[in-house]
């Protein structure tokens, strides 16, 4: 006896059954989000500048799918006003730390959260008669691939950060450093917070923290077949060339969509050739793929004039 096959009618019902458990799951899933709010700020310590006003402060809340979903519905936030004479401070009034005010900010969300970072945490002044510049922060990182795994992105949020005080004391100063960074058979993405590390206590700094961003992916290989690209013709000639296009295989972690020709470029120099033959040329446009062989080494070409 044949088995009758489900109408379409039940193969709907069942589609809709299993998007609305993935929706439950989804809701129920605890994530964490950032959330931006506008601040001000008043009664500022006097005879002192501060360094880099920021116009919003970034909140990562921890919670569930439906209650990140509900607060983000609530957006755009009220500003937040901080009076900073409420705000703890260090014996010199230099340094005031946003995370005292953490409960002003939780007021700003109708929903229960886990709030587990604000950003920037400590805003700092200097005495008018100070200075300050930009400088790039840096991780000493140190990484042990699990194998066959590889980065697809590392990130430092942020990667510059203000310091300020009296110029002899920022003269030698050209990066700020984080506490280093040790990790071994890595397979997974991770963020990680860190604390940078101030070379002189006569300075300061907009900030006490960065995040580490690395995404982490699957090594795997891949064969293209790339377009040769002409440089240096004349225009005067038409030029075709024998074979037109280079097989690359080559090794690195691709999305969804594969691997791309747009992460190399592949391309013959005419005004370097002998006879009738030009060598191929290959210029990568990402650090995170590596060439293991192409063909041909060597093209013929035709030229006609036109």
């Amino acid at each position: 006896m044949k088995q009758k096959k489900p109408s379409k009618l039940s193969a709907f019902f069942i589609c809709v059954d299993m998007t609305l458990l993935w929706l439950l799951h989804s809701l129920n899933t605890v994530y964490t989000k950032q959330f931006s709010i506008p601040i001000e700020f008043k009664n500022y310590p006097q005879n002192k500048l501060m360094i880099e006003i920021p116009k919003e402060i970034k909140v990562s809340v921890k919670a569930s799918g439906l209650k990140l979903l509900m607060i983000g519905l609530t957006e755009p936030f009220p500003v937040l006003r901080v009076d900073l004479n409420d705000v703890k401070s260090d014996a010199s009034r230099s340094k005031f730390y946003l995370s005292s005010k953490m409960a002003d900010v939780k007021k700003m969300f109708q929903f229960k959260a886990d709030i587990r970072r604000i950003q920037p945490d400590t805003i700092s002044f200097i005495n008018n008669e100070g200075t300050q510049k930009e400088v790039p922060v840096k991780v000493p990182l140190s990484i042990n691939y699990t194998k066959g795994y590889t980065a697809k992105l590392i990130k430092v949020d942020p990667a510059r950060v203000v310091i300020a005080g009296e110029l002899a004391d920022l003269d030698d100063i050209d990066t700020i450093y984080t506490l280093p960074v040790s990790l071994n058979d890595q397979r997974t993405d991770l963020v990680k917070t860190l604390t940078l590390i101030n070379p002189n206590n006569k300075i300061v700094i907009n900030a006490t923290a960065v995040e580490l961003h690395i995404s982490v992916g699957k090594l795997v290989e891949k064969e293209i077949s790339v377009p040769i690209k002409l440089e240096n013709a004349d225009e005067h000639f038409k030029y075709s060339l024998f074979p037109s296009k280079v097989k690359v295989k080559y090794s690195g972690v691709f999305g969804e969509s594969g691997a791309d020709s747009s992460l190399l470029r592949v391309f013959v120099d005419l005004s370097q050739r002998k006879n009738n033959k030009l060598s191929v040329n290959m210029k990568l446009l990402s650090e995170h793929i590596t060439v293991l062989s192409f063909e041909p080494k060597e093209v013929e070409f035709l030229m006609i004039k036109k």
